[in-house]
């Protein structure tokens, strides 16, 4: 809203007001010629908003945003949206534009080294490409009313001064739309040396508000105002001003470390400052890429007979099924949930989210629930659960129109169970919590307890769902070992093709070759496994004995078929199964789907099958390579095969699990010593080279990845994948203490109890309304601010125009990388 051109002048005289069109977004531009830059803009006091989410008062607000380098919003639906972006001044303005976190904007690394839902923190940014370095401080207070950011700014090199324009950028959703009783309108007035931008508007979550801009002089650096305003009672004034937020900020940086330190100790031989911050990045990171998604979703909900998939070559009659299928658009949900990656999976994905938790759990007991809640409230009246959540447009922006339709009949792991008996293990134990204050934990035969019956029916209409559709064919039309038949525990995976399994969460790990309706899958019943010993102590803790009492029947039906349906003494390990010729067969492609049951605890430390597991955990020719557990066995013919997504690769989420369980299986007081003692040694040789090879990376370039080459231990795929990635600081305090694994296959033999976890400045305040001179009722002036940045010479008002018309449109121009598992 500020230029330094003739036409720019011209255009102001001829129309001072505008009214800013429904969707469209106001763009605060500040530029300035220096070599360093400071902006600092603040929200006060939220107005009770109606959302059917609920959220903690204190997390209201948020960089609930992702998908961008930096952008702001509330948990509730349809209301003020904001962003940072700059780009290069003159010609290539628009093509250097940043807003969304891209793999390809040059950065030399991004991200937050220092970051706690609860309060705020530290982000930087580092644009190689741009010649700039920005950090980005935010920070709210704890009532969750008000929150501040600054924006700094230095340039990289000394020698050119880069032309860099830098804008706040807002938005308003359902703006013009009369029965919202949402307004905006925008002016420019003023003249030479006293330009003024300012916009006013109107939202029923936000009350009123203005958002002003009283841009400097000329080249030097000055003082800017911008004020964003709301209607407040006095009572919950907050005076922005740089005392506050510098303070507020500085006590969180002394603290943080300390905490972190506290939460996640560290251990030989990760000790060290340097391992202190990798810990810090990556846990900040992980909350970080918290974000609030609110709209609409596709969804195919014809329950066509071929999606049941009993016909040979099943998978060519649902293509043809889901052709002739009409999707629908389902009504608008909210989710609050972590993300993969900023870049690539900004949105909700089933299958990681539970791997998500299990380090929030120790640090956050109450978002956790939060989370959890979220995930779980936006299964149907089935128990279904959309495996990924494509929320609204911007959200399909992302991704390929082929893969935004969602299928009622697709499961996905139940990683969510995973959080349950740790949860537990909290509210029983509250010497094994040391993080954040809990409502729950500090009452929890109140709270805890309504809070725990409330996810438990959730989680256990879930799983009946999971049972019901994944379930495998036991009639007489294919053979089964004896006895298998009478168990009736088995399952697979319905949306299988030849060269995909996607909804296991493994991809193209390799399965029976073609397909058959007979097939059973390992890991599918290792998760029924692992879910019904969750709500089976649930259950018994509730005071439920006859819903206990089923639990534990499923739980020992899937111990007994593990054994008879998939165990092969040939291969010593855990295969899928199928049927060829009128024969059961076994399937067996060695990797993370043979030892998977131990990973989930349902493999004990008295178990005849965990000597041959452990040697195959333990062979540098199949699966222990010198980076971490391959996916699949570097003997296995698909090996490196296909997408080589899951066929070799180390991937963090699950080597975690091994490490803490090998470990859980090394402390056991049962069974042959020197199986435990072996179990113990994979458990810290794994904990080494895979913490080694994550910091490594990330040492070298900035980001940990998505996945890690089992010859090199380089990051691949996906970079900034601080999702379940980040899991390894669940290991920087060892094995053998800090955070650890526990339940699984209990230590004393009775495996029965499922995988859990246990946790062993500013020259110049911020203006009030008052000084402001805005009349009673009250309303709070939130941003003065200190800019600076590097003058364009010759930036034309058209340009910036179609700058601020394609502020909007810019996620569309950037199709992020759809993720291989979609």
């Amino acid at each position: 809203m500020q230029g330094s051109s003739q036409e720019q002048k011209e255009d102001r005289n001829e129309k001072r007001t505008r009214t800013a069109r429904p969707g469209s977004n106001i763009n605060m531009q500040c530029t300035l010629a220096t070599m360093e830059f400071r902006i600092i803009l603040a929200f006060a006091a939220l107005a009770a908003a109606a959302s059917n989410h609920s959220y903690d008062v204190g997390q209201r607000w948020g960089p609930y945003r992702p998908n961008l380098y930096f952008g702001v919003r509330p948990q509730v639906p349809k209301t003020l949206l904001s962003g940072l972006m700059w780009a290069e001044g003159g010609a290539r303005m628009l093509d250097t534009l940043r807003d969304t976190c891209e793999q390809d904007d040059g950065m030399e690394g991004y991200g937050w080294p220092l970051y706690d839902t609860r309060v705020g923190g530290r982000q930087e940014i580092h644009d190689a490409q741009l010649g700039i370095d920005l950090t980005t401080e935010f920070v709210k207070t704890p009532d969750g009313d008000n929150w501040a950011v600054r924006v700094n700014g230095v340039s990289r090199s000394d020698d050119a001064t880069p032309q860099i324009a830098l804008v706040f950028h807002f938005a308003l959703e359902e703006m013009g739309v009369e029965e919202t009783g949402k307004s905006l309108k925008c002016q420019v007035d003023g003249t030479d040396g006293a330009s003024k931008g300012f916009c006013t508007g109107t939202d029923p979550s936000l009350g009123g508000f203005t958002v002003e801009l009283l841009p400097g002089q000329g080249n030097s650096v000055v003082e800017q105002v911008w004020v964003m305003s709301t209607l407040v009672p006095e009572e919950k004034i907050w005076q922005a001003k740089a005392t506050s937020l510098t303070k507020l900020l500085g006590d969180f940086y002394l603290s943080f470390p300390q905490r972190v330190s506290s939460v996640f100790p560290q251990s030989a031989p990760f000790q060290g400052q340097d391992y202190a911050k990798f810990t810090q990045a990556l846990l900040s990171n992980l909350m970080g890429g918290l974000g609030f998604f609110h709209g609409d979703s596709k969804m195919d909900d014809s329950h066509a007979p071929e999606y049941e998939e009993t016909d040979i070559k099943f998978w060519e009659l649902a293509a043809e099924a889901m052709k002739r299928a009409k999707v629908v658009t389902a009504p608008p949900r909210s989710l609050l949930s972590h993300t993969p990656s900023r870049p690539f999976f900004p949105r909700g994905f089933l299958w990681d989210e539970g791997f998500h938790l299990i380090p929030i759990a120790e640090w956050d007991f109450d978002l956790t629930v939060s989370v959890l809640r979220s995930w779980l409230s936006l299964m149907d009246s089935d128990g279904w659960i959309g495996r990924e959540q494509i929320l609204g447009p911007e959200a399909r922006s992302k991704v390929p129109s082929e893969f935004q339709v969602q299928y009622p009949h697709y499961a996905n792991p139940q990683t969510l169970a995973l959080l349950f008996p740790i949860l537990l293990q909290k509210m029983t134990d509250p010497s094994s919590y040391r993080g954040s204050p809990s409502k729950y934990l500090s009452d929890p035969d109140g709270a805890g307890k309504t809070m725990l019956r409330e996810l438990y029916g959730l989680l256990s209409k879930h799983y009946a769902w999971f049972r019901r559709t994944q379930a495998g064919n036991f009639s007489t039309t294919y053979p089964r070992p004896e006895g298998a038949v009478a168990v009736g525990e088995g399952y697979r995976w319905r949306g299988r093709t030849p060269q995909h399994t996607l909804t296991s969460g493994l991809d193209d790990y390799p399965r029976a070759d073609p397909p058959h309706p007979a097939e059973l899958h390992v890991d599918a019943l290792a998760w029924v496994g692992a879910t019904s010993s969750a709500l089976g102590r649930l259950a018994a803790y509730l005071g439920e004995a006859t819903d206990a009492e089923t639990y534990e029947q499923h739980h020992e039906g899937v111990l007994r078929n593990l054994d008879l349906l998939h165990w092969d003494d040939g291969a010593g390990a855990y295969c899928d199964s199928t049927v060829v010729d009128g024969r059961f067969e076994r399937v067996c492609h060695l990797g993370y789907v043979s030892v998977i049951p131990l990973m989930l605890g349902l493999v004990g430390a008295d178990s005849p099958r965990l000597p041959a597991l452990l040697e195959l955990i333990g062979d540098p020719d199949r699966l222990f390579s010198p980076y971490g557990l391959r996916s699949l066995s570097a003997k296995d013919p698909g090996y490196g095969g296909g997408d080589d997504y899951w066929r070799g690769a180390v991937w963090a989420n699950l080597n975690v699990l091994a490490a803490l369980r090998l470990a859980d299986l090394g402390r056991a007081t049962n069974g042959e010593e020197s199986i435990r003692a072996r179990a113990k040694e994979l458990g810290a040789e794994l904990r080494r080279r895979l913490v080694e090879t994550v910091y490594k990376s990330w040492k070298q370039t900035g980001f940990v990845w998505e996945q890690y080459s089992d010859k090199t231990g380089e990051g691949r795929r996906s970079r900034a994948f601080t999702g379940w990635t980040a899991c390894v600081i669940l290991l920087m305090g060892g094995v053998d203490g800090g955070v650890a694994s526990g339940g699984g296959a209990s230590t004393n033999g009775a495996r029965r109890s499922g995988w859990g976890m246990t946790g062993s400045g500013m020259s110049r305040s911020m203006f009030s309304a008052e000084q402001r001179g805005l009349s009673a009722p009250l309303f709070i002036g939130v941003m003065g601010a200190l800019a600076a940045a590097f003058l364009l010479r010759r930036m034309l008002f058209g340009r910036w125009r179609r700058l601020v018309d394609r502020v909007r449109g810019t996620l569309g121009y950037v199709q992020v990388p759809h993720r291989a598992s979609d």
